[in-house]
């Protein structure tokens, strides 16, 4: 009489071990697919987000750009010079750069390049530097704002200060476009992220609302 045989031979063991192969090698493979995924959408959405805000703030400057109070200036306003030149061209694009003379608000620190003293109504003073409120004059905070793509950083430059606002910019274009409809500036940012060969296209259009009201 036989003796039974019991547990698994050569051939199975082989072929289980194969199968487990197998299932492990697509496992690995849907995890470093699902990994490279989410890496590609983090960094598409982190470079979606600083385009964003560089954009807008930018496009905040150039809505106020022009905006020198509430009376239309006359060159006897100005006892600078260099201020009535700046106040006559308060936008200024350049190659991979924009510049523009705007109306402060307070969270930019630091002195302004000039004050405007006016009420409103008869009486309007430019003056070098900062000053403040003086009777029925308000003191209106004036700069000149620059952004100039330096290398692959997009750099905000007021008075003496700079900092950077965006890393990894390829290209920075800024367009002014005199349209029926009203002036405009198309701004246009190319981001990309080195190591993973992203690179992405954001585009922006702003309208002019106070140019030429500086006389």
């Amino acid at each position: 009489m036989k003796r039974m045989q019991v547990g698994f031979g050569l051939l199975e063991v082989m072929l289980a071990l194969t199968i487990g192969l197998m299932v492990l090698v697509a496992a690995s493979q849907l995890f470093v697919s699902a990994h490279q995924t989410w890496r590609l959408q983090g960094a598409a959405l982190r470079l979606q987000d600083d385009a964003r805000l560089a954009l807008l703030r930018m496009a905040q400057d150039i809505r106020m750009a022009g905006m020198f109070g509430c009376l239309r200036l006359k060159p006897s306003d100005f006892q600078d010079p260099l201020a009535r030149q700046a106040f006559a061209q308060p936008l200024v694009i350049g190659a991979s750069s924009l510049e523009l003379v705007v109306a402060e608000s307070s969270e930019y620190t630091g002195k302004p390049e000039w004050t405007l003293l006016t009420d409103c109504h008869t009486e309007a003073l430019v003056r070098k530097g900062a000053h403040s409120q003086t009777g029925s004059l308000m003191a209106l905070r004036i700069s000149r704002h620059r952004y100039e793509l330096r290398g692959s950083t997009l750099q905000f430059i007021w008075g003496q200060n700079a900092q950077p606002l965006i890393e990894h910019v390829r290209e920075l274009n800024v367009t002014q476009v005199d349209a029926p409809g009203g002036a405009r500036v198309d701004l246009a940012l190319t981001l990309f992220e080195p190591t993973l060969q992203l690179e992405q296209r954001h585009q922006l259009s702003v309208g002019l609302r106070n140019l030429g009201s500086d006389g």
